[in-house]
């Protein structure tokens, strides 16, 4: 940790390209998500706005079905008292969330949406395992349900996007994933950004406790 720490392994190569005075481009317009979701990361730049159609496209504006917010926060209370758990070190769950999550994509399916337009990302891996054996325990056998197109962690979802993301955060004693803001944009980027395919709007639905 001292090592990487020293030679700033975390740093990443574009990054050090722009410290070292490489020519850049700073795109100033974004035309991948609503307005609203892009005012979740849009504050980290200098001058970030919106290209028209984002501000005028019907597919940008019209509500989903079911919700009544383009996105939303949910404090999941504790599950019969317990918030987040630790079987193993830093393999951090939290069931709560887990059924939490699990029952929204349900309700989603429910309501029409496709199972291929939905993704379910979380911050740990023990919160991934634990979602999924959710998901093959109330879904599996269900074809009314089938199982969403990918259950996953934000790291590993970089570069892939979706209509729909249900996200759960899991952690409840600390911040955790997100105290560093680097992660915290590249998440609102994933989640905010709508498939490569259309331009179907997109409802961010974020579980914390």
């Amino acid at each position: 940790m001292a090592f990487q720490k020293y030679s700033n392994m975390e740093q990443s190569l574009f990054t050090r390209f722009i410290r070292l005075g490489v020519p850049a481009i700073e795109l100033d317009k974004q035309g991948r998500s609503r307005a609203s979701l892009a005012n979740l990361y849009n504050w980290r730049y200098k001058k970030l706005g919106n290209l028209p159609h984002v501000l005028t496209s019907s597919e940008y504006l019209t509500s989903n079905p079911g919700f009544s917010f383009d996105y939303q926060l949910i404090n999941v209370e504790d599950f019969n008292g317990v918030g987040e758990s630790e079987p193993n070190p830093y393999f951090y769950q939290n069931l709560g969330e887990a059924e939490y999550v699990v029952a929204v994509y349900m309700y989603m399916r429910l309501l029409g949406y496709k199972s291929e337009e939905i993704t379910i990302l979380t911050t740990y891996n023990g919160q991934k395992h634990l979602i999924r054996d959710v998901v093959k325990q109330r879904c599996g056998d269900n074809p009314v349900f089938g199982f969403p197109k990918t259950i996953t962690t934000v790291d590993r979802y970089q570069g892939s996007q979706n209509n729909y993301i249900l996200l759960s955060l899991a952690r409840t004693k600390t911040v955790g994933h997100l105290r560093d803001v680097r992660r915290l944009i590249v998440q609102c980027h994933e989640l905010a950004s709508d498939s490569t395919s259309s331009l179907e709007s997109v409802y961010l639905l974020t579980v914390t406790s």
